[in-house]
């Protein structure tokens, strides 16, 4: 079966030539044939590779060129190996895959037909003309596109240089703070899919013959080995990243110190990943995360063209924090990591395309937010709705339980915070006058935990715990119907009636004049911040709750709706 198919591979190249002597270089471009030889045995016979023939014959490749796969292979004549070290195995091995590729690569009228190659190492080698990665085949005829039983030879003027990869270039950088954070990530865990188990061991528990793999969170995050991918890399100096991770430690603040130290470090580095780009000017450079990293071309001191993108090394650069490596946080509602009403259905997510996200979320609820014309005249008076139903004939889902919510869980920085939110009630009947005197009303509260510290939730009792304050939660102006208005949040005041505080009522002035002292405000300072504005003490993940029952409990507790939240951090513009 073997000899058949080498018979039809001999076949096939045959007619390759043919095809091309159609052309104007005739038998200077034809594929030469060798009587069904393996590249293995005309690598050997060929008196200009012999020591090409050696090395593979050192390394073992010898058996996968005298096999049946389709390869390509650019050997090296002698002369250009005369200075190799025949007795260093490991790097006769890495030059050896870096000069065999599987499939055929063929010249036709003086260039290869593609602009890549990926040799067996993986690394993709560029193509121009007649050159791989700037080393040309030998034009002689009889050197290139000799064909095989098993694939095609070049014979090459030179050594194709082997390219690391970005990862395997930090590595040789010894004593870089960024490469060494790198290769420390490096964890041995037990491949199960490869361990065998060989028995038991005193307690019963299984004995496994072990197979360890090497595992690297940060590069399965930033594939900075992987050949298949493409980033410019900015190497900077260990000054200047302990300058750089000085101005971000107070923006990543974590109660443990190493821990900080770590994310820091970590920060600083996905922001050296940049996007593909070739840098020959002063400007702000894209990292992948999208942060823009400062670079003054005047710092570059160094230039290597790795296997899978660039590499700068700086002299020096600048990361600017305000709205770029803190940036403001739009959370958008129909991105909720969870929410809770005792009917489900309540919910829904609407799709409206002049929202900031283009949807928004609703939780349907009776309420006594809405006043209505009396069926007999004109005089207004409560009346307890159906919130989107203005005949009160709803029969889907309704929240009728106290503290129904939408959750989130943004990781904030350590800095202070404006909030604000944005909601659009555009229930016609609402505002137009058809069915009520005066447009609806309708309020929200916000509670939240920072990272590092117990989570808010809402217990079995429908009360919150863990809010970042047991005396306050934030809250806006009432938002009105017919209107699409974006609302900056205020600490207020949580009620004081025993019956209702546990439930974080808002507290009521009943004396209010207007919108803005309808609610009583927090007007204090304390370590969480003031009126307008949040401390957040630590940086991580944090929970955020929107929450219905501001004004009314029980069974009337009122709609939630929500377009998104916005975390407007308070940064100086000049940092």
């Amino acid at each position: 079966m073997k000899s058949i198919s080498k018979y039809y591979l001999i076949i096939a190249f045959t007619l390759i030539g043919f095809v091309a002597c159609t052309s104007p270089w005739d038998d200077h471009v034809a594929i030469k044939g060798n009587n069904g030889k393996t590249l293995m045995e005309i690598i050997s016979e060929n008196p200009q590779t012999s020591t090409f023939a050696t090395i593979l014959q050192k390394t073992g490749y010898d058996n996968l060129l005298s096999g049946d796969k389709i390869l390509t292979v650019f050997a090296p004549t002698n002369d250009v190996l005369a200075s190799v070290d025949l007795n260093d195995l490991e790097t006769l091995k890495t030059l050896v895959k870096n000069h065999i590729a599987y499939s055929s690569y063929t010249i036709i009228e003086g260039h290869f037909s593609t602009d890549k190659v990926e040799m067996i190492n993986t690394k993709k080698m560029s193509i121009s003309g007649q050159q791989i990665n700037g080393v040309s085949v030998n034009s002689e005829n009889g050197n290139f596109n000799i064909s095989t039983a098993n694939g095609i030879l070049h014979l090459m003027n030179g050594i194709i240089p082997f390219q690391k990869n970005i990862y395997e270039y930090l590595l040789t950088q010894s004593g870089n703070l960024q490469a060494e954070f790198i290769k420390k990530q490096d964890r041995l865990i037990m491949d199960m899919t490869k361990s065998v188990q060989i028995g038991v061991d005193l307690n019963g528990k299984p004995l496994y013959d072990t197979v360890w793999i090497n595992q690297n969170k940060f590069l399965e995050a930033y594939p900075l080995n992987d050949e298949s991918k493409n980033y410019t890399y900015a190497l900077i100096p260990n000054n200047v990243v302990e300058r750089i991770e000085t101005k971000y430690a107070k923006y990543f603040t974590r109660t443990v110190t190493s821990d900080q130290d770590s994310i820091v470090r970590l920060e600083l580095i996905k922001d050296c990943i940049l996007e593909p780009v070739e840098i020959n000017a002063d400007g702000k450079y894209i990292s992948v995360d999208g942060v823009k990293m400062d670079i003054n071309a005047a710092n570059i001191l160094e230039t290597y063209s790795a296997s899978n993108g660039l590499i700068y090394k700086l002299s020096d650069a600048d990361v600017k924090i305000y709205e770029n490596k803190v940036k403001t946080i739009f959370i958008e509602a129909e991105n909720y990591d969870s929410i809770f009403a005792d009917v489900s259905a309540a919910w829904s997510v609407r799709n409206k395309s002049s929202l900031h996200g283009g949807k928004d979320v609703l939780m349907n609820s009776r309420t006594e937010f809405i006043s209505k014309y009396s069926s007999t005249d004109s005089i207004v008076y409560t009346n307890i709705y159906f919130y989107t139903d203005p005949a009160q004939t709803y029969t889907g889902g309704l929240g009728k339980v106290n503290n129904c919510f939408i959750q989130f869980k943004p990781v904030i920085n350590s800095v202070t915070y404006k909030i604000y939110w944005s909601a659009y009630d555009d229930f016609s009947w609402h505002y137009d006058g058809s069915k009520t005197r005066e447009p609806v009303k309708f309020s929200m509260k916000m509670l939240l935990s920072f990272p590092e510290k117990p989570i808010v939730y809402r217990n079995a009792s429908a009360l919150f715990v863990n809010n970042f304050s047991p005396y306050t939660v934030f809250a806006s102006t009432r938002f009105t119907a017919g209107v699409q208005e974006e609302k900056e949040l205020q600490r207020c005041n949580i009620s004081t009636v025993d019956v209702d505080s546990p439930y974080f009522l808002l507290s009521r002035n009943y004396l209010y004049t207007d919108e803005n002292n309808y609610f009583n405000f927090y007007n204090g300072t304390d370590a969480l911040g003031d009126r307008e504005t949040l401390i957040c003490p630590t940086y991580g993940k944090s929970t955020i709750i929107v929450s219905n029952t501001t004004e009314y409990k029980t069974t009337y507790c009122g709609p939630i709706l929500l377009d998104y939240i916005k975390l407007v951090p308070q940064v100086d513009p000049n940092e």
